[in-house]
């Protein structure tokens, strides 16, 4: 990102730059859901193990991550997502900009409606846009190679690719996330990433992927440690006893938050970091939050890592009743069938938190719903799904790049997933 001012003025704007503090209670029925520093709050404790915030008007202990790395990160993380794109304001993280005349080179500007700050993100020209295009043909035919690539140019591509799914979807109030691993070559063969997907829940269009690779430093306790998933002890025999499998598998790690799913080693001169999935997690949302600020609905993959990184960012919402979450577990190859009414078979409160489950049938398929934020009931149980992302995750399997993804590294296959989101929205409209 260009800026416009000096030097000196740069570092004064990150020093200014607002927090946005993990260390909240995420509790839904709690006053002190998502308020940094309540009175409320007692900090460090350790009674489950590891440092954890309490708060002690709803007794819940989430953990706790360190203030200033996370401040950095997010710090980075927003103005190359938010300021290089040109969707918000890479000192105030706020998306109110208008357009502010025009540079020597007659690049656009933007000012920012809150905090007065002019920028300029990464405008593609005519030229750029032409080889945009070429990039997302032949990342269509599965032939780009992805090493020999100008990294700048791909780079200044995918803010491209970003402006596209963005504009795709005004309007947004629903939305469905999953997440999924995908390899890379990193240090050994086959190093894997950590993806989260975001999909509008009415028209299937993917809207936001995030990786956990990032190409700066990121700080230590942000970093994650490789090691091997833990296997499962016990092969589900139904879709109850799946949840409480997943739910007894959130108990067994060394923090609820603490997401561990293969080995994801750099390669030796790759000066970006692989971040822990739960930073992933949260940043993904709060920067949905700034993008599609409207959603009153997120339907959840079984991971409560997701619920804690939704429910951070859309706090105020929820605190009024505005924004409800949901957890959804459906079999993937069930989840693109025709839908027929849907009757409740079943309801039950299980794992850690005590989440209200129901069960729904239609004959061809069930679903298991978790009601997150004091929902009474599932009110339409066919809209809450996970079919957008599922489809998404099919497409990509079959489409001719995954053959090669695991020969690039992780930042040309985070570079590329953006890439084909825009592609498979095209496809959608075709």
């Amino acid at each position: 990102m260009k800026i416009i001012d000096s030097q000196n003025q740069l570092v004064i704007c990150m020093e200014c730059a607002p927090k946005i503090d993990l260390n909240v209670c995420k509790s839904w029925s709690c006053p002190n859901l998502g308020i940094p520093d309540a009175s409320d709050y007692v900090v460090p404790v350790y009674r489950l193990g590891y440092a954890a915030l309490e708060c002690q008007k709803c007794g819940s202990l989430p953990p706790l991550f360190n203030k200033k790395e996370c401040d950095e990160w997010f710090r980075h993380f927003m103005q190359q997502k938010l300021g290089n794109t040109g969707q918000g304001c890479p000192r105030c993280f706020t998306t109110r900009i208008i357009h502010y005349g025009y540079t020597k080179a007659r690049t656009p500007r933007l000012q920012c409606c809150t905090c007065r700050y002019v920028f300029t993100p990464h405008y593609d020209n005519a030229q750029c846009q032409d080889k945009n295009i070429t990039l997302l043909s032949r990342l269509e035919q599965g032939v780009h190679s992805g090493e020999t690539t100008n990294q700048r140019a791909l780079a200044q591509a995918v803010n491209g690719f970003e402006h596209v799914l963005h504009a795709s979807v005004p309007g947004l109030t629903r939305v469905s996330t999953t997440t999924m691993v995908i390899p890379f070559q990193g240090r050994a063969a086959r190093q894997k990433l950590y993806v989260v997907i975001s999909a509008d829940a009415d028209s299937g269009k993917i809207i936001q992927i995030t990786t956990n690779y990032c190409d700066w430093k990121a700080g230590d306790s942000l970093l994650y440690k490789s090691s091997q998933p833990s296997p499962s002890a016990i092969l589900p025999s139904s879709d109850v006893d799946l949840i409480r499998e997943q739910e007894k598998q959130f108990l067994t790690r060394s923090q609820f938050d603490e997401i561990q799913y293969g080995s994801a080693e750099l390669k030796r001169n790759d000066r970006g970091s692989i971040v822990r999935p739960v930073i992933t997690i949260h940043s993904h949302f709060q920067r949905l939050k700034r993008r599609f600020p409207g959603v009153t609905d997120h339907y959840l993959a079984h991971e409560c890592v997701l619920r804690g990184g939704a429910i951070t960012a859309w706090s105020t919402e929820v605190r009024r009743g505005k924004t409800n979450l949901w957890f959804v577990s459906e079999k993937p190859e069930n989840a693109m069938l025709s839908e027929k009414s849907f009757y409740l078979t079943g309801s039950w409160k299980m794992g850690w938190w005590k989440n209200v489950w129901e069960r729904w049938d239609n004959g061809k398929r069930c679903k298991m719903i978790g009601l997150l934020t004091g929902q009474q009931s599932t009110a339409v149980p066919a809209l809450i799904t996970l079919a957008p992302c599922t489809a998404f995750g099919a497409w990509l399997k079959a489409h001719p790049w995954s053959l090669q993804c695991h020969n690039y590294g992780a930042r040309v296959v985070s570079q590329h997933l953006v890439g084909l989101g825009c592609i498979y929205n095209q496809k959608l409209i075709l």
